[in-house]
């Protein structure tokens, strides 16, 4: 979703094709033609859940489905995202299937964006918008229950590797906007780090 215009990529796409050939171009017009596939896609998906009002998802959820074969190949893993997350997949995957029964979706987190609300300050509450990649908002919710969570119980509640666990507290304890306490505080991320919500996190943004 970052392009400037898509009539000027297909007309890239157009010349590049006669410069080069068709061989040359079919991966790229496979993506072009891929994210129109996913805006209808979306489209019924709204549709959909406005004619089964009962299948909403608790969230706002966008869903991007592309085909494999066109696209470079990006890490997966088994992110245990929080229940109005995995509740808001099933109701996707529930209406994908009614679509189509030969397709697997498989869930690439590390694209995904979430937009989260957040509530600071005490005894003064200021709210803000948050904008994060999905696994950072999956880590950040874990402190919705939980005062204070250690590196390894936030390793185990993700169900992810070592090294994405150690990127994802240092981004959310360590980087420029600091909406975890670390414990000790430091700027590296240790196994045996305890961590906590930083109520008072503060931004002129």
């Amino acid at each position: 979703d970052r392009s400037a215009n898509e009539d000027h990529e297909r007309s890239m796409l157009a010349r590049l094709k006669q410069q080069c050939g068709a061989q040359f171009t079919s991966k790229m017009e496979g993506m072009v033609t891929d994210l129109q596939l996913a805006k209808d896609n979306q489209a019924r998906f709204e549709q959909y859940i406005s004619t089964n009002p009962e299948k909403k998802p608790p969230l706002d959820l966008t869903v991007n489905v592309l085909t494999t074969g066109f696209w470079p190949s990006y890490p997966q893993n088994d992110l245990a995202v929080p229940e109005s997350m995995s509740k808001s997949i099933d109701i996707f995957k529930e209406f994908y299937d009614l679509k189509t029964k030969h397709r697997r979706l498989k869930w690439v987190f590390t694209l995904g964006t979430c937009q989260i609300k957040g509530r600071f300050g005490s005894p003064k509450e200021k709210r803000y918008d948050l904008i994060m990649n999905t696994m950072q908002a999956a880590t950040l919710m874990l402190f919705n229950d939980e005062e204070m969570l250690s590196f390894a119980e936030v390793r185990d509640r993700l169900n992810l590797p070592q090294e994405d666990v150690f990127r994802l507290l240092h981004s959310l304890s360590c980087a420029k906007h600091q909406l975890l306490v670390k414990e000790p505080s430091g700027k590296t991320v240790r196994s045996t780090d305890q961590f906590k919500l930083n109520t008072m996190f503060q931004d002129r943004m």
